[in-house]
């Protein structure tokens, strides 16, 4: 029976599209718009749970924190920490990244910059700025810093993201070992914050912080700033509630910490993934499971620093093509764990809910798409439909204000009214703009994953930095 219950479930998914995609042909009146139905239901009873849910997490977290605050300090061992940085062509952000880390009040103890085959000058600011000297080995060049003993820098012919991380890791003296993107800047207390959890939870397997998205400065950056801001604020809340029931699957590569033998137990990053910190976290936990030793994934809110996010239509749609299509591939690569209590909340609830997820930005953008079409060809919406569309729009604007709010409790600072209006906004208009673009993006994913392709493509521009600070 476990073997049915992944083609069953996605089978049910694929029948009430057909379904209700004829319907829109067949029926008349409100039957006509079953997608929208259906989309709106589910959509509903998801991020009611979703706030709830987190108004209990977020509790849950302010009590812990004022006892962690009343408590006195653990003497015990801090682990040891190091930070991969892979970087390719990343001479315009890598310098704050790296003055961040220095900055930090628990400074990593090794840092590796893994040098991706770059052909701009990045090597030669390393090489100047940091006194940098290189040995060659083969193809590859090991060099080490005699003004910054813990840096050291890897030269490589251009081999990918994941295989150039598997090489860092395999190098890595650190018991922790951080992956962080050169344009991702951390807040002092961030790499302090992963070393209380990974000392303090011997479980502890992956860990993540809190990301604040950060535009480069283009005519399109106001627009992608706006919306991604409350994207990330909501994404970042659902993963600590995620957490709580420990079916925490999606921890930011960006930024994503993992404990050294969970690592190479697990054989490191995937190289034929499009998402290998997605991949990776899947592995990990089935390979806990099956040993008897699960172990924990958590979002520490203490972690915290912003990385750069599309700043243009292009970019955008390839980056969320790109991150659908790696989730599609890695959904069915490990689809026996679908429903499968062997693997905790993760089997029975999360990957459950995934499945639905395949299918969920098709669901949305067709019924907006039937919709339109009702509206063109008969002048006029049911009034049932007008009234439902209305509800559902206060609906979101209610609990999206609340999980700003959520959210600001969570991170421990005082509420931001312009950022509650803002969050307003962004609500009233995501449904009809960027939602717009999210779901063709997934719908791109779908055709990528069917073709086996990703053209990959820079997020910046050449000769572009995120913007310094958040607008």
């Amino acid at each position: 029976m476990q073997s049915l219950r992944w083609p069953l479930l996605f089978s049910s998914v694929v029948g009430v599209l057909l379904f209700t995609l004829y319907a829109s042909f067949a029926f008349r009146g409100v039957a006509a718009w079953s997608i929208g139905l259906v989309y709106i239901s589910y959509d509903s009873l998801l991020l009611g749970f979703m706030v709830v849910s987190s108004q209990i997490a977020v509790m849950r977290q302010d009590r812990l924190r004022r006892a962690k605050a009343s408590a006195p300090p653990s003497p015990g061992p801090r682990p040891t920490l190091t930070v991969l940085i892979c970087a390719r062509n990343e001479r315009l952000v890598l310098p704050e990244c790296l003055r961040d880390l220095r900055a930090q009040t628990e400074p990593a103890d090794e840092i590796i910059v893994l040098d991706d085959g770059s052909t701009d000058s990045m090597v030669d600011w390393l090489t100047s700025e940091y006194g940098v000297v290189f040995e060659s080995t083969g193809n590859r060049a090991l060099g080490r810093s005699d003004r910054w003993p813990a840096l050291r820098v890897l030269r490589k012919p251009n081999s990918g993201k994941a295989d150039s991380l598997n090489l860092g890791w395999q190098m890595a003296q650190g018991e922790i070992v951080v992956t962080l993107d050169a344009d991702t800047y951390l807040e002092p207390q961030a790499l302090a914050a992963l070393r209380d959890g990974f000392a303090e939870e011997p479980r502890l397997g992956i860990a993540g912080g809190v990301l604040t998205p950060v535009c480069q400065r283009t005519s399109w950056a106001g627009f992608f700033q706006f919306f991604q801001t409350f994207e990330y604020a909501r994404g970042f809340l659902w993963r600590l509630t995620f957490m709580q029931y420990d079916m925490l699957l999606l921890i930011s590569g960006a930024f994503a910490a993992y404990r050294r033998t969970v690592l190479e137990s697990a054989g490191g990053f995937d190289t034929s993934s499009w998402v290998e910190d997605y991949e990776l976290t899947h592995r990990i936990y089935r390979n806990t499971y099956d040993s008897g030793h699960p172990v924990t994934v958590k979002t520490f809110v203490d972690a915290r620093g912003t990385t750069d996010a599309p700043a243009s239509v292009s970019t955008f749609l390839n980056q969320r093509r790109r991150w659908f299509a790696g989730f599609i591939a890695t959904h069915f690569k490990y689809h026996d764990m679908v429903g499968n209590g062997r693997y905790g909340a993760v089997g029975r609830y999360m990957l459950c809910l995934k499945t639905l997820d395949l299918l969920l930005p098709i669901y949305a953008l067709a019924a907006a798409v039937v919709l339109i079409a009702i509206l063109s060809i008969r002048h006029f919406l049911d009034a049932f439909i007008v009234k439902l569309i209305i509800v559902k729009l206060i609906y979101d604007l209610t609990l999206h204000a609340y999980s700003i709010v959520l959210y600001q409790r969570w991170l421990g600072i005082p509420l931001s009214r312009k950022l509650w209006v803002q969050s307003l906004g962004a609500t009233l208009t995501e449904p009809f703009v960027f939602q717009i673009m999210r779901q063709l993006g997934a719908v791109f994913g779908w055709l990528a994953f069917l073709r086996r392709k990703i053209d990959w493509m820079p997020q910046r521009p050449p000769g572009t930095v995120p913007a310094p600070t958040v607008g």
